[in-house]
């Protein structure tokens, strides 16, 4: 097969983590396959991936003719979306829908809600295959859009490293700054969390910069967020809705104790590798991050427990899953 893969959001978080770890697990797969990225010069493509480069505006008209009009020259058996955006063309379409959230919390465009949902229903209606990550989200899409013979290519992590570490004074959270991820709360709770401090990592946070007990790292490398992971006493994830929840996974894989909400995709993919509790009552949050600031133990086995769960997120089985979703949309 020939497979086209839209990867302009290779360098971002979130989806650009999906598309690294799965175009990296689909090379591994070492099969005579052939993976076309579609991204702007520059990007990172792994070595084995065809780079086409193309660079236009996300989330609008103008994509949805570039990359189909691409697409269409590429000489593709297969197309692959990796978000709810598919652009016209000919190509038969794969299509990943990571979450609804844009359907569910509050958006800073009134028109989003209107936007996100007119572009999954045609993302359900012209993919011949849907993939989403985890069993929530699969429901989800069944039963509010309609889709059908959803497929379940559940996100990977990259490494296991459940060494032990030596746990300092903060609590982690790492993630962006909307609304549905909760950081409020999060902030909330600290306050009654004795001599506890709050990392927050993944977005500037500048409304939170010289608050008491609260450190505001921003992006940071690679290198350094996975001694954050390892030295936490534990990562936070107080959404109030997740598709995944991909730090919480890397947070598992670093032996890391986890505190999440309790959205059903958070529950699925930590399951008893952390603790969950309903992130709308700051209380019950902060008493979560107490028991387990307080409970070496505790500690010790949620870290211990994620990181045998964690080995059951591959980019290799996400990639032979999806792998699998390419050759029957392309018979």
């Amino acid at each position: 097969m020939r497979v086209g893969i839209d990867a302009r959001k290779i360098a971002d978080f979130g989806i650009g983590t999906y598309i690294r770890g799965l175009l990296g697990g689909l090379v591994a797969l070492g099969t005579n396959d052939e993976y076309v990225a579609f991204a702007p010069q520059g990007a990172p493509i792994p070595d084995g991936v065809e780079h086409i480069a193309i660079d236009v505006p996300h989330y609008s008209m103008r994509e949805l003719l570039v990359v189909g009009s691409a697409a269409n020259r590429a000489r593709l058996d297969v197309f692959h979306a990796p978000h709810y955006v598919v652009p016209f063309t000919r190509v038969p379409l794969v299509v990943t829908i990571h979450d609804l959230i844009h359907l569910h919390q509050p958006m800073r465009n009134p028109l989003g809600r209107v936007y996100a949902r007119t572009m999954m229903r045609r993302a359900v209606k012209r993919a011949r295959r849907v993939l989403t990550v985890t069993e929530a989200v699969k429901s989800q899409l069944e039963r509010e859009l309609g889709a059908r013979d959803v497929m379940v290519t559940p996100n990977g992590v990259d490494r296991i490293d459940g060494l032990r570490a030596r746990r300092s004074s903060y609590f982690a959270y790492v993630g962006n700054d909307k609304v549905h991820k909760n950081v409020d709360a999060l902030v909330e709770a600290i306050a009654l969390v004795p001599d506890a401090r709050l990392v927050l990592v993944g977005a500037p946070f500048d409304r939170f910069r010289g608050r008491e007990r609260i450190d505001v790292r921003g992006f940071v490398r690679d290198e350094e967020l996975s001694a954050l992971y390892r030295d936490a006493i534990a990562l936070v994830m107080a959404s109030h809705e997740e598709g995944f929840g991909l730090p919480a996974l890397e947070a598992m894989a670093h032996g890391t104790a986890v505190i999440t909400s309790n959205d059903a995709a958070l529950v699925e993919v930590t399951a008893d590798a952390a603790l969950h509790v309903d992130a709308r009552d700051v209380r019950s949050l902060a008493d979560a991050m107490l028991r387990v600031a307080r409970d070496a133990d505790l500690r010790e086995r949620l870290g211990a427990i994620g990181v045998e769960r964690a080995r059951r997120f591959t980019w290799k089985r996400c990639a032979e899953l999806t792998r699998t979703a390419y050759e029957a949309a392309s018979k």
